[in-house]
């Protein structure tokens, strides 16, 4: 008898990919799920995040790709731009195949480059659902519907908050009678069930509850002093020797406040939230991916669709009120069977009764931990703080990551560990420094990077805000305008 996915009809394409990337075992999602697809059968899955739902439908679906096609076959839909890179990003692992195309669409991308993914015809296309509607209004895409056999939609809770149901209706007028159709997700409310068994019929549901997936999990509960919350997680971390973890929060001054705390007790702390360009938030995963980043303090941006490999902890610093947010969060340690760790930092009775609201809903149990807050003599004087400077020289410019590190070495003296995250855009770039370093950078008489003169200055919190308001600003004064132009012609 054959073992491990050997026991499903895989095509060797895709058994042969699997021992590169660590795969020996399936899980209990895909073990439940891949025989079902194979069968061509409808399905509704429910469950927990980080149980390999993307190989439990990538991996049949890649075995029944039609190679010889230069059409799009497989639609997978998913709410995020981090979702769909990470998506990407698995399925072309999952297949050795030299002529498999896989696409992806999502925010941040021109509509010109978007369009050329769309018309290039890839076997396999991952997409944030408002960016296809984009592209498709934009001229005659008839021929993008042909081929398309099989539609996966991936965190479908997530996408019914997006205008879901709209989407879902355009799809099905396109491709109801010829679709398989998969929807994935970590919880589904009888809400979206219902939507989908209006338009699909028939489909199957498969259920795998957290407490069965989360058994690697070890949960614990500490009890800190109200304000004093950053000194217990210092002191957590010191006690237990965590040497990397996601740290959740709730807002993002709280981020930035406990970034800095964190970097001021010596430690490699990163902010993480939707402010941040797509360019920085992926030099700044890249980073923590790499271990060059230990404590990724972030808002619940990063509950969905990020996936590091060997995550060890998860620490809530602050709480969600919905009990799918905290399911999220913590299902990014402990991830495809592996073992991981939740610490969750509770400071009031509220946070205490939210806790145990949740552990009794998913029926798994937390133990409780006595930490020593360190004192406060031991937090250093924050003297010289990481600042996140703009510089005036980018892509345009033939500048690179390199050639930042380069400069700001020889010129400023500083040691290339002690730079922090580097996010290059067209025409300017973003570094993190420590203070004193941008002192003697602001000091630095006509200061060069590959021959060209640059200009220096702190790029703050507010910075960020008023450029994320004036980007979705032209984002929706460009839409409403296209909109008014195509009303005026009809």
């Amino acid at each position: 008898m054959k073992n491990g996915f050997a026991r499903y009809e895989l095509a060797e394409r895709v058994l042969d990919a699997l021992p590169a990337i660590d795969y020996t075992t399936p899980t209990e999602v895909q073990h439940r799920v891949i025989p079902l697809i194979i069968q061509k059968k409808n399905l509704i899955v429910e469950a927990p995040t980080g149980t390999g739902k993307t190989a439990a439908y990538g991996l049949p679906l890649l075995s029944k790709v039609d190679f010889n096609k230069r059409s799009t076959q497989v639609l997978v839909l998913v709410p995020s731009r981090e979702l769909a890179r990470q998506v990407k990003a698995a399925l072309e692992s999952f297949c050795t195949h030299d002529h498999l195309r896989i696409g992806a669409l999502y925010g941040g991308m021109s509509l010109e480059e978007s369009q050329k993914v769309v018309r290039s015809g890839p076997q396999v296309l991952v997409t944030v659902p408002g960016r296809l509607k984009d592209v498709l209004r934009t001229g005659s895409y008839d021929f993008f519907w042909r081929d398309i056999k099989h539609l996966v939609i991936d965190e479908a809770d997530k996408l019914l908050e997006f205008g879901f149901q709209q989407i879902l209706d355009n799809l099905v007028s396109n491709v109801r009678n010829m679709v398989q159709v998969m929807l994935f997700s970590a919880t589904i409310s009888e809400d979206i069930e219902g939507l989908i068994r209006e338009r699909f019929y028939p489909l199957m549901t498969i259920r795998l509850s957290p407490k069965q997936v989360l058994r690697k999990i070890k949960f614990h509960s500490v009890m800190v002093d109200r304000g004093q919350k950053h000194r217990y997680l210092a002191g957590l971390v010191r006690a237990f020797d965590i040497g990397q973890a996601l740290v959740f929060c709730m807002k993002r001054e709280e981020v930035y406040e406990l970034a800095n705390f964190l970097r001021s007790v010596g430690r490699k702390a990163e902010a993480y939230h939707g402010l941040l360009d797509q360019v920085e938030r992926a030099a700044i995963m890249k980073r923590f991916k790499n271990k060059q980043i230990e404590f990724l303090v972030a808002t619940d941006l990063a509950a969905r669709g990020l996936d590091v490999q060997d995550l060890p902890a998860v620490i809530n610093y602050s709480f969600p009120d919905d009990i799918e947010v905290y399911l999220h969060r913590c299902g990014r340690t402990g991830r495809a069977g592996r073992n991981g760790t939740v610490y969750n930092l509770v400071g009031s009775k509220k946070e205490e009764i939210i806790v145990e609201r949740f552990h009794g809903e998913i029926g798994i149990r937390f133990a409780r931990l006595e930490v020593k807050p360190i004192r406060k003599e031991e937090i250093a004087l924050v003297d010289d703080p990481l600042v996140k400077v703009h510089v005036n020289r980018g892509k345009r410019d033939k500048v690179r990551t390199g050639d930042v590190v380069g400069f700001l070495t020889n010129a400023t003296g500083i040691a290339a560990d002690a730079i922090g995250t580097i996010a290059v855009y067209d025409s300017y770039l973003l570094v993190d420094l420590p203070e004193s370093t941008f002192e003697v950078l602001q000091m630095l008489e006509n200061p060069r990077i590959k021959g060209k003169s640059i200009k220096a200055s702190k790029y703050t919190l507010a910075d960020q805000k008023r450029k994320s308001a004036a980007v979705k600003k032209r984002q929706f004064g460009a839409r409403d305008k296209k909109e008014r132009k195509g009303r005026g012609k009809d």
